[in-house]
């Protein structure tokens, strides 16, 4: 076991046993909060994960292992909602790089904004798909032993920080990358989301089993993000978003178990097959409040992901 990220320490809590593939160990540093997962991942066994078993284990279509296009098809259905948090950052001048890119689907939509963009993924099969149908530069390599060229404007890292074994070590290859005025656009599961805290005792207990997942080795909430961009020289923003649906959350709520998929759970929010008067009016009522759940879960910090934008700290360059 390596000691803690944040402040070093090597004093640890053991909070859970039981992740969503079956046996895991799932400690709290005791001094800082951060949380963890004890695995020991090198840059080997990360790339033989993300180029085979996470592709069977974390499909976004349960079951399925998708080629790339299907993985393209299906996220670019629900980016969007990134993006818009991304687009204020964009000029057609900058030259964004963006860490675990999967298929490309957010540089899809980031591209004509811009004069560059630079793809880094672990997956081959993905990184071939972005070049030859995307034609953006891509790399299937780890960050942190790649050759770049610096000077990016923006470098954006979504859903991915976590699950790499030195994050710390990832961001400070960000700082040498990143040009000096420059900004970082991260984002990583919410600790604190409100799944996590507000369901009923026994789903509560299923939900924690699912929410810890072998492919994610850190466990960040507001403090512990922000500590760790500042000790990787970053002042950092943080704001929170939802990305799962009001029909998900009450799914976990009453059922105790997920929808069949992501995509279902990020854009399934009808409850009702639509086939007669009264079950479009009760779509239209779940509809008109699923913006309203949204903002909560945002203006509470209790949505499943903590959006960070950061720029370096004048005082640590």
């Amino acid at each position: 076991m390596k000691n803690c990220d944040i402040c070093e320490r090597d004093d640890f809590s053991l909070i859970a046993t039981r992740i969503r593939e079956g046996e895991g160990r799932i400690v709290r540093c005791n001094n800082c909060g951060l949380v963890m997962q004890e695995a020991d991942w090198d840059s080997k066994r990360l790339k033989e994960y993300y180029e085979i078993e996470y592709q069977l284990s974390n499909s976004l279509v349960t079951g399925k292992e998708q080629s790339a296009q299907e993985h393209f098809n299906d996220r670019i259905r629900t980016i969007r909602s990134v993006f818009e948090k991304v687009y204020p950052l964009l000029d057609p001048e900058s030259r964004v790089l963006e860490i675990g890119c999967g298929a490309g689907e957010l540089l899809s939509l980031i591209s004509p904004h811009v004069s560059k963009c630079v793809g880094v993924e672990m997956n081959s099969s993905f990184v071939e798909f972005i070049r030859s149908n995307l034609s953006i530069e891509a790399y299937a390599e780890d960050i942190n032993k790649l050759s770049l060229e610096g000077g990016f404007d923006l470098i954006i890292c979504i859903a991915t920080l976590d699950h790499l074994p030195n994050p710390l070590e990832t961001l400070i290859t960000m700082k040498k990358l990143l040009a000096p005025s420059g900004k970082i656009y991260i984002e990583v599961p919410n600790l604190d989301e409100a799944l996590n805290r507000f369901l009923p005792k026994g789903n509560s207990e299923r939900y924690k089993e699912f929410f810890w997942h072998r492919a994610h080795l850190f466990y960040f909430d507001r403090d512990t993000i922000e500590a760790l961009f500042k000790k990787a020289g970053f002042l950092c923003d943080v704001s929170c978003r939802h990305e799962y649906t009001l029909k998900n959350f009450m799914h976990w709520y009453y059922l105790g178990k997920p929808q069949t998929d992501f995509v279902t759970g990020v854009t399934g929010n009808e409850f009702f097959s639509g086939e007669t008067q009264f079950e479009t009016r009760m779509n239209g009522i779940f509809n008109e409040m699923e913006s309203v759940f949204k903002k909560i879960m945002a203006e509470t910090f209790s949505g499943d992901n903590l959006c960070c934008v950061g720029h370096l700290d004048p005082d640590r360059q």
